[in-house]
């Protein structure tokens, strides 16, 4: 009973943090080349319109740590809304999310939308299907940017974002899994912050943070004598960083951005391989017209993220599927590296090709700094291992009277 105590009294903290930091200010884009940033034009609109999304892409991850799978990503998303605006300040959105992996005959998703968008000066309220193409803008390791390369890009609850001079701040609640009576499965939703509060042109301060909750009290694993999920686990990451931006005389963008992250979980039985653990995340960033480079250095100690890279993770998710002369080889499943240091950086360059159509070429390398984990000694050493990655995307987006 003290630890369905102790588990209550730290989800109540956690949601409190969430809500303090939904306050504070909106952390900016991580730089990624098929992100978009949300638009009010669809606002501009008569009574009818339609707003059509699409992204076609290509990633190969050239990968062979023992942290995360190299794998090629390609594919294509088509996501045409129908909008109905009843006033200026609102609307209704009906759509379909298309989703297809290259190579196959089959869409592997088709899956319905439904959004209520309301927006009145610094105010934005959405209920139904959340606008994530920037990811929240999101660093790196709190949310992986190859979220938006699947069908994950679609998240569903109710955001709430303020924008002014010195402030932005979103707050939103996805609910990833719905569950029925006597369910097999937990029910599953994130609540999720991101805020950002400008100091000066120069500086500023970012705040992001994630909550997930893992559980239910009408699935098959609820515990009617004891109030509890069996299946009940909760954990957060947080993050607090500085950030200073610099223009030359070239006008070309510095940006040095540091940021501290921590995570900790409490559940009744072992969802990660770490309770608590923390990170340091530091970047420099340079843009000169379309060109974009970005140079960083990341040291955790046993921090563990929800959501973020794998590349980033201290433990592995490799795919253990692999038969060797007829025998599992299961070696990465329990798999850690609780001391993890990187080198890594990103270079993209952006064109217009006509309007509303972009072109993204991006690359991506990964220096392992770190010792590979003692359980794998009879292994390679992941030491001084450069892994890389490559992609080229196409991206159109627009709005249309009907």
């Amino acid at each position: 009973m003290k630890g369905i105590y102790f588990m209550k009294i730290q989800n109540h903290i956690a949601l409190l943090l969430s809500l303090f930091f939904s306050i504070a200010p909106h952390a900016p884009a991580q730089n990624s080349v098929f992100y978009v940033s949300e638009s009010d034009s669809s606002f501009l609109l008569p009574d009818f319109g339609l707003e059509l999304s699409q992204l076609s892409f290509i990633k190969n991850n050239e990968y062979f740590n023992d942290i995360s799978d190299g794998l090629t990503l390609l594919g294509a998303q088509v996501h045409p809304e129908f909008i109905y605006k009843p006033s200026e300040r609102t609307q209704f959105r009906s759509g379909l999310f298309l989703f297809k992996h290259f190579g196959e005959e089959s869409i592997d998703k088709a899956i319905p939308t439904f959004s209520f968008k309301y927006v009145n000066d610094k105010h934005r309220f959405t209920i139904g299907n959340l606008f994530v193409r920037d990811n929240h803008r999101m660093i790196e390791p709190m949310m992986a940017s190859e979220k938006l390369l699947s069908s994950d890009v679609l998240e569903s609850g109710i955001a709430y974002q303020y924008t002014s001079m010195k402030v932005r701040s979103e707050l939103w609640l996805d609910w990833e899994n719905y569950i029925r009576k006597q369910d097999n499965e937990r029910e599953v939703f994130t609540l999720g912050s991101v805020s950002r509060v400008t100091i000066s042109d120069h500086l500023s301060l970012p705040i992001q943070f994630l909550l997930q909750h893992k559980g239910g009290q009408i699935n098959k694993r609820y515990n009617s004598d004891t109030k509890n999920s069996a299946g009940t686990s909760n954990a957060w990451n947080a993050s607090l960083g500085i950030e200073y931006k610099l223009l030359n005389f070239l006008n070309n963008e510095f940006l040095l951005s540091y940021y501290f992250l921590h995570h900790q979980t409490a559940s009744n039985f072992l969802e990660y391989p770490f309770e608590k653990g923390d990170a340091h995340y530091l970047t420099l960033n340079y843009k000169v017209k379309d060109v974009n480079f970005l140079l960083g250095y990341y040291q955790a100690d046993q921090f563990v993220s929800l959501k973020g890279n794998e590349m980033f993770q201290t433990y592995s998710h490799k795919t253990n599927i692999n038969y060797w002369n007829g025998v599992l080889d299961q070696t990465y499943s329990s798999l850690t590296e609780p001391d993890r240091e990187l080198m890594f950086t990103k270079l993209f360059y952006e064109k217009i090709l006509a309007p509303k159509v972009k072109l993204g070429l991006q690359w991506e390398g990964f220096l392992q700094l770190n010792d590979s984990s003692p359980s794998l000694a009879t292994k390679k050493n992941k030491k001084h291992q450069l892994d890389h990655s490559f992609g080229i995307y196409i991206i159109f987006n627009d709005v249309f009277e009907l």
